[in-house]
C-alpha cells in the first residue's frame, strides 16, 4: 500500500480556521489528519504542498516511523509551522494504519488507559463584556454539564494593566465564581499577554 495523493482542506469555523489533511493510497483507503495552527493555517497548508507532499507520496503508511523521522531530520528551520505540517501527516498515517489493520488507533498506541476523561468548557465567554454577561454565560455552560471553565477575563490587555482594568478582570472572575459555585473549577487564561510583574500582581488581587 502506497500513498498516491495528499490533499488539504482549509475550513472556516467562525473564530478561527481549521486545516485538515487527507492522504489517499493506491488501495483506495484514505486517512485524515488535522494540521491547524492558530492564525497560521495557510502557512501550514503551503508547507504541506511545497515541502511535505513530495516526501510522502510513494511511501507506505506502515513505514510511519521512518517517514516521520526523515521529515523531522530534514526540517532545518524548525518551528511550530513545519512541525504542525508534519504532525498533521502523522495523524493521517495513523488513521490509514488503523483502517488497514481493522483496529482503532488507540489500540495501536497501547490500548485504553481511562474509562472516562474530564472535559472543560472553553470559548463560552466570547461576546461577554460585563461581569453579569460572564456570569450568565458561565451558568449556561455549567447547566450543560461542564464542571470546569477556562476563560480570559483580561479583554485586550497587553503587558501592563491599569488599576481599573485589573478591577474589571477581578469582577468578571468573581461574578463567574458566584454564578457557578465553589465546586466548579475555574482556569484563568492569560494567553501570555501580561508582563511577569503584572501577572504576579493580578494573581495576588
Amino acid at each position: 500500500m502506497k500513498i498516491t495523493r495528499l490533499e488539504t482542506f482549509l475550513t472556516h469555523a467562525g473564530l478561527r480556521n481549521y486545516l485538515f489533511v487527507r492522504l489517499t493510497t493506491d488501495t483506495g483507503l484514505t486517512g485524515l489528519g488535522e494540521a491547524s495552527l492558530e492564525w497560521q493555517e495557510q502557512a501550514v497548508q503551503t508547507l504541506l504542498h511545497d515541502w511535505v507532499e513530495d516526501r510522502i507520496l510513494g511511501t507506505s503508511p506502515f513505514d510511519l516511523e521512518d517517514v516521520i523521522s526523515d521529515l523531522i531530520r530534514d526540517q532545518y528551520q524548525g518551528g511550530p509551522t513545519i512541525l504542525t505540517a508534519i504532525s498533521g501527516v502523522e495523524i493521517a498515517l495513523w488513521d490509514l494504519i488503523g483502517k488497514a489493520s481493522g483496529e482503532p488507533v488507540f489500540q495501536l498506541l497501547g490500548g485504553q488507559a481511562h474509562d472516562r476523561l474530564p472535559a472543560y468548557a472553553n470559548g463560552w465567554y466570547v461576546g461577554a463584556n460585563s461581569p453579569q454577561e460572564y456570569a450568565s454565560k458561565a451558568s449556561e455552560v455549567v447547566s450543560a454539564g461542564y464542571t470546569a471553565l477556562k476563560f480570559d477575563p483580561f479583554g485586550v490587555a497587553w503587558l501592563e494593566m491599569t488599576a481599573a482594568e485589573m478591577s474589571v478582570a477581578e469582577e468578571r472572575v468573581a461574578a463567574v465564581r458566584e454564578a457557578v459555585g465553589d465546586e466548579v473549577q475555574l482556569m484563568i487564561e492569560v494567553h501570555g499577554r501580561l508582563s511577569a510583574g503584572c501577572a504576579i500582581e493580578m494573581a495576588n488581587v
